[in-house]
């Protein structure tokens, strides 16, 4: 089977819902440390690219499960592992992560979807020492609810993001920024389960 580089690869997979964008992907990995043999729980599955992003990065060692409530979706994100050769890898679970994570001792749990919050305390239970949670959501009001409840749970090292990605266009005459492109996509909040003394 051909091994595609993820730029590659992102352009190949169907888009259903929204899709976590590849600067966020990025952030998300770099200050989680994701690497080869993380166990990450993933959540509003979606299309299944952040999972796949993060599918590449634990292999061979490492597993990511991803729930998706919709059946709809969890097939559009089953049918991209396939696509992507990371069946062995990435696990599509239709549930919804509501319902419990039946996953221990994950070093990442990252949550995409609008409720965030709800999962706060669960994840905390299933994150081993040490682990880290990420909320991506839409609105600022969405990232205050979740980033107060990480504090009453007792997550550490809590902190808020807006990530921007400018584009240059350049000229013979000159050089500006792009007047078109991606700029707000949504808001990255890290917490931290403490590391035990």
């Amino acid at each position: 089977m051909k091994h595609w580089i993820y730029p590659d690869l992102f352009k190949r997979m169907k888009r259903g819902p929204q899709i976590i964008t590849i600067k966020d992907m990025a952030i998300i990995s770099a200050f989680t440390g994701v690497c080869n043999g993380y166990r990450i729980v993933d959540a509003g599955a979606g299309s299944g690219f952040l999972a796949a992003y993060l599918g590449n990065l634990v292999k061979p060692d490492g597993f990511v499960v991803s729930y998706e409530k919709r059946s709809d979706h969890a097939k559009i994100a089953e049918m991209n592992m396939k696509r992507a050769g990371l069946e062995e890898f990435v696990k599509i679970k239709n549930r919804d992560i509501f319902e419990g994570i039946d996953e221990r001792d994950l070093d990442l749990i990252t949550l995409d979807m609008p409720e965030t919050f709800k999962a706060v305390r669960m994840s905390f239970d299933a994150l081993k020492s040490g682990g880290w949670l990420v909320s991506y959501v839409p609105t600022i009001e969405q990232m205050r609810t979740f980033a107060l409840e990480c504090e009453n749970v007792g997550f550490e090292r809590i902190e808020n993001f807006e990530t921007g990605l400018r584009n240059m266009l350049i000229k013979e005459r000159g050089t500006r920024p792009q007047t078109k492109g991606i700029m707000h996509t949504g808001y990255i909040t890290f917490a931290r389960k403490a590391t035990e003394k």
